[in-house]
């Protein structure tokens, strides 16, 4: 144990920088390199058996799912104004509160992912600067990311690593512990990062520790020594981008 405890007290030296950046400064130099400081746009793309359409207004924002079940299309929509609604062949379907809940939480989760780090900005996120990590031979700036109860929605108490290339700004690796269905840990490497109308997306291979619920902070450490399992792979595919003609 010893042994181990050194290894990850070697593995996690913080390069202080003179002038260390601030949570802020880190988070809005990530949304540049992804281009999501652009304030208009829609998108549309698949993820596993949905169509996904995300629209973005200033002060207005629409999130809608669809697929198709032995002939019968489903929609799923909500927007920054409206709660969750479902429609089956555009006709609405009266659905329970707990429904609501569960569709929106799976809808939510999706373009929490595809949007990063734009979601970094919210009003409920509480980051927090942990220094500089040195990772697969590289430094990384290490944000912490909690979030408030109030506006931070069922998962307001899941917690979050994001390991951030300080030249580009890109997120090369992610993890959190959530407590939904049971709980666990994450931790995400990306991939296939690809670049379109000023937006840069990429998808994940997800993996899991062999302990259900893990530090965040010891999974770099994990996942160079091999420890982590993998659990499926993260990829947005068809991705579309429609910008405002002016």
């Amino acid at each position: 144990m010893k042994k181990i405890s050194l290894l990850l007290s070697l593995f996690f030296v913080a390069c202080a920088p003179s002038n260390p950046p601030s949570a802020n400064e880190i988070i809005e130099k990530s949304i540049a390199a992804y281009g999501w400081n652009q304030r208009e746009f829609k998108m549309v793309f698949d993820f596993r058996a949905y169509e996904y359409e995300l629209v973005r207004q200033p002060n207005f924002y629409s999130y809608q799912r669809t697929t198709t079940k032995e002939g019968v299309s489903f929609r799923d929509v909500m927007t920054s104004e409206k709660k969750l609604e479902r429609f089956k062949d555009n006709l609405p379907v009266s659905l329970q509160d707990s429904l609501v809940n569960v569709y929106s939480n799976s809808l939510n989760s999706v373009m929490y992912f595809f949007q990063l780090p734009r979601p970094l900005k919210d009003s409920a996120v509480r980051s927090e600067f942990l220094g500089t990590t040195l990772f697969s031979e590289k430094p990384y700036w290490t944000l912490k990311v909690r979030f408030n109860e109030v506006g931070g929605g069922e998962d307001f108490q899941d917690e979050y690593r994001y390991w951030i290339d300080p030249e580009s700004g890109h997120i090369d690796y992610l993890a959190y512990n959530y407590h939904t269905d049971g709980g666990g840990t994450r931790f995400r490497k990306a991939k296939n990062r690809k670049k379109k109308e000023g937006f840069v997306f990429q998808d994940y291979i997800n993996f899991k520790p062999e302990k259900k619920i893990t530090p965040l902070d010891s999974l770099p450490f994990l996942f160079e020594m091999g420890k982590l399992i993998e659990v499926s792979q993260i990829e947005n595919e068809n991705i579309q981008v429609f910008l405002p003609k002016h």
